[in-house]
C-alpha cells in the first residue's frame, strides 16, 4: 500500500525493510544529512512504500544498509576494509556524501576510480576487453573447465637472449654474447611469438599497467577472479653449434608475453 505521510505523522521509532532485511532506526538518524536521500524519503515530501507489515521498503540490497545506520549514528564507525567497496557504492546511492568522500581515500575506491578514468581516456582498453570476453566465452563454451587462460603481447621492439650450452659439461650460461652470424642473419627480425592470441598494440609502460588493471577491475565486475602473470616468449630462434666439444648457442626471443588466468 502507497501512501504519503508528512513528517509529524512518522514515529520516533522507524521500523524498515531494505530488499527483504529488516532494519529498525530513529526519525533523527535516518534525517541526519539533509541532502540524503534517506532525510528526503522521511521528509514527509514524497510517497512512502510499506510492506504488509508497515515497514517502510526501500528497494536496494539489504546486506550492507547496516553499516550504512552504524555511520549515521556514529561517524567513526567504518565497515571493513572488505565491505568497503560495496558500502562506497551504497554510500553514492543514499547520498550520504561524507561517507562516500570518507571510503574514497581507500585504495580499492582510488584504484576502481583510476580505471574508470582510464577506460574514458584509452577507449581501446575497453575494445581489447570486449575482445579478451570473446575468446574466453568460446573457451568455456567448449570445455567443462573452471580455468581459462588468454595470452596477450603489446608491440614491443625485438628482444634476444643468447644461451651458450658447453659440450663438455653441459654447463648452461645466460646473457652470453650474439654470435656475428646471428647478427648477419635476416631470418629472425619478422619473428611472431606463437603464444600470444591477443595483439595490444603500442603502448608505454605506464598505459600497459593501466590497461592491465582496467582488465582486471573489468572481469571481476563479471564474476571473474583474473590473476595476470607476466613472461616472456622464450622460443628459440638461432642456434649454432660451435668448436670440437660441440658447443651450442641458442638464441631465445625474450619479448614480453602477459597470461591470464581467469576462473
Amino acid at each position: 500500500m502507497k501512501s504519503i505521510i508528512s513528517f509529524s505523522q512518522f514515529h520516533f521509532i522507524v521500523p524498515l525493510n531494505v530488499g527483504g532485511t529488516h532494519y529498525t532506526s530513529t526519525l533523527p538518524v535516518l534525517r541526519k544529512y539533509e541532502e540524503s536521500m534517506l532525510a528526503a524519503m522521511f521528509s514527509g515530501r514524497h510517497i512512502v512504500v510499506k510492506d504488509k507489515d508497515d515497514r517502510y521498503f526501500i528497494e536496494r540490497d539489504g546486506s550492507n544498509f547496516g553499516h550504512i545506520l552504524n555511520f549515521l549514528r556514529n561517524s567513526s564507525r567504518l565497515p571493513p576494509p572488505d565491505k568497503v567497496k560495496d558500502v562506497y557504492h551504497e554510500a553514492l546511492y543514499y547520498g550520504i556524501k561524507p561517507l562516500a568522500d570518507i571510503l574514497r581515500r581507500h585504495r580499492s575506491i582510488h584504484e576502481e576510480e583510476e580505471v574508470a578514468r582510464w577506460a574514458e581516456q584509452c577507449p581501446a582498453a575497453q575494445e581489447k576487453a570486449d575482445e579478451i570476453a570473446d575468446l574466453l566465452l568460446n573457451k568455456f563454451a567448449d570445455t567443462l573447465r573452471r580455468t581459462s587462460r588468454v595470452v596477450l603481447q603489446f608491440d614491443q621492439e625485438p628482444s634476444w637472449e643468447s644461451v651458450h650450452l658447453t659440450g663438455s659439461t653441459g654447463e648452461t650460461i645466460g646473457g652470453y654474447y650474439k654470435p656475428y652470424a646471428f647478427q648477419q642473419d635476416e631470418g629472425h627480425k619478422d619473428h611472431k611469438c606463437p603464444q600470444p592470441e591477443i595483439s595490444m598494440g603500442e603502448m608505454s609502460e605506464k598505459e600497459r599497467e593501466k590497461t592491465l588493471s582496467f582488465i582486471d577491475h573489468h572481469f571481476e565486475k563479471l564474476g571473474y577472479k583474473v590473476e595476470v602473470v607476466a613472461g616472456e616468449c622464450r622460443e628459440a630462434v638461432w642456434s649454432q653449434k660451435e668448436g670440437s666439444g660441440m658447443d651450442s648457442i641458442t638464441i631465445y626471443c625474450t619479448k614480453q608475453i602477459y597470461t591470464l588466468t581467469f576462473t
